[in-house]
């Protein structure tokens, strides 16, 4: 340790070469937790001999290894913000939001504010008395460059009641997807275990030691570099979608995180390429939307449904996707005015 009690510095001895940094970090800082060597290393702040370093670099003799530790600030109870919302519906046990892409569902390091939580906070659709505090009433999530629909619990019951049909699976959810490649199949089912990847902790990745996990892809339209589809969840593991679209060779559009952004282009035909970025460029973000949701009311027990058409940039891709001679045309005119 050096100065900074946040920062450490040690050279590697013969006995410990061949270990995970991480793993021989932990040994060292007694204070501190092999997932706060994972946080630092995430941000940048681990490095041996000089260069930045993953945690899965094996230590070898005379390595110098340096490590700031990163902790994160305490944000306490998540903010009330004055955030407008798109209620799809709403009574005196749930919410279903139809949530924007770019918004991430509750505060976490990086994203104290701005979140669906802080706007549900703001309107008074919950009120933090349950729950994780950083997570009120939230059932599922959607990733951040993710849209459509969430539902969200206002009582403690309904929120209870809502994580066991989310368990035995009678919580309903089906997406639709533009992505790259075309199935054999109409109807393609994945049933491929999900768990984090060895080699990339911001990752998950289809593995045997991973939990168990079912998507069915449908086919809604076949164009010239990729398929509109329909997935419908039977699980609901992080990242499922992508992950099962990716390990089968369709990552979705746009998709960077899963093999689905520029360098996937650089694989097409050439006479391709250009449509294949402007598809990037014209959805921005990973081409998924949750378009339905459907569930037993908490309280209530009717049957409910509900759906949301994707949002503009997601049906700017279509229409791209469906004729781009057409798409150009239109690029050109807006170019020209």
């Amino acid at each position: 340790m050096i100065g900074n009690p946040d920062h450490y510095q040690f050279t590697v001895d013969e006995s410990e070469a061949g270990t995970r940094v991480d793993v021989y970090l932990a040994r060292h800082l007694t204070d501190s937790s092999r997932a706060q060597v994972q946080r630092a290393a995430a941000a940048g702040a681990l490095r041996v001999n000089g260069a930045p370093a993953k945690v899965g670099y094996k230590i070898r003799e005379g390595d110098a290894v340096d490590l700031q530790l990163v902790r994160p600030e305490d944000p306490g109870v998540p903010k009330a913000e004055a955030i407008s919302l798109d209620i799809v519906y709403e009574d005196d046990a749930i919410v279903v939001v139809n949530k924007p892409a770019g918004m991430v569902v509750h505060p976490a390091v990086g994203h104290w504010s701005g979140t669906l939580v802080n706007a549900l906070l703001g309107r008074g659709a919950v009120d933090g008395s349950f729950g994780p505090t950083q997570r009120p009433g939230i059932v599922h999530r959607l990733d951040k460059d993710t849209s459509g629909l969430l539902i969200v619990a206002r009582t403690e019951l309904a929120h209870r009641r809502l994580a066991e049909q989310l368990r035995n699976r009678t919580l309903k959810r089906s997406y639709w997807a533009v992505s790259w490649g075309h199935f054999r199949s109409e109807i393609t089912v994945f049933e491929g275990a999900i768990g984090r990847s060895v080699t990339d902790r911001k990752r998950m990745a289809v593995s045997a030691s991973g939990r168990s996990a079912k998507s069915t892809a449908r086919v809604l339209e076949r164009f010239d570099l990729a398929d509109l589809i329909e997935v419908t969840l039977d699980s609901g593991r992080t990242h499922q979608i992508r992950v099962h679209l990716s390990h089968a060779g369709h990552p979705v559009v746009a998709d960077t995180l899963y093999a689905g952004g520029e360098p996937h282009v650089k694989g097409v035909d050439a006479h391709l390429r250009l449509l294949g970025r402007r598809m990037i460029e014209t959805i921005g973000r990973t081409a998924l939307h949750a378009r339905t949701l459907a569930l037993i009311h908490p309280l209530t027990e009717e049957a409910l449904s509900f759906s949301a058409d994707p949002p503009r940039d997601f049906l700017g891709l279509v229409d791209l996707c469906r004729d781009p001679g057409r798409a150009d045309q239109a690029h050109l005119v807006r170019s020209a005015r």
